[in-house]
């Protein structure tokens, strides 16, 4: 991908604090004609700077108050032995983010859960089923003090 210019940040930025926003609207604050900024808008997710656009949703108020962070080591580290519980992670619903890390745990993974019942439950098929899972910890969130999505600018 070419190199972003100040107006390409601009769009960005503005749309990840409101991707509602009308393309005129967007097109004034960043000093575009409504049809160069589209044009702009269209580029930028071809080139995929914008991935997808997507509703941030209340957890509590949609039934899914409880989130968990999660470190997790793996015993064997070669790709081969990580598949199976990395095509596990992403066809969970529950599990919003995982990585894969260096430091020393090789894996955090963000949840987002109804209960401490659905927490038991994704253990059990995440990681007391998987061999290649030495050990994990789990941090149940208590507050939240920032809950930002996107990349900063």
């Amino acid at each position: 991908m070419g190199e972003l210019d100040r107006i390409d940040t601009n769009i960005l930025r503005i749309l990840q604090e409101n991707a509602d926003i009308a393309n005129a609207a967007l097109a004034d604050r960043v000093g575009l004609s409504p049809s160069a900024c589209l044009r702009r808008v269209a580029k930028l997710r071809a080139l995929g700077a914008i991935r997808k656009t997507i509703a941030v949703l209340d957890p509590a108020v949609v039934g899914r108050p409880l989130t968990a962070v999660i470190n997790l080591e793996f015993h064997r580290h070669g790709n081969r032995y990580r598949q199976g519980f990395i095509k596990k992670v992403r066809e969970l619903a529950a599990v919003r983010q995982g990585y894969i890390v260096t430091g020393e745990v090789t894996g955090v993974l963000v949840l987002s859960m109804r209960d401490m019942a659905e927490y038991t439950a994704l253990c059990e098929t995440l990681f007391d089923a998987d061999d290649n899972i030495v050990w994990y910890r789990t941090y149940i969130a208590t507050e939240i003090i920032k809950d930002e999505i996107g990349v900063a600018l």
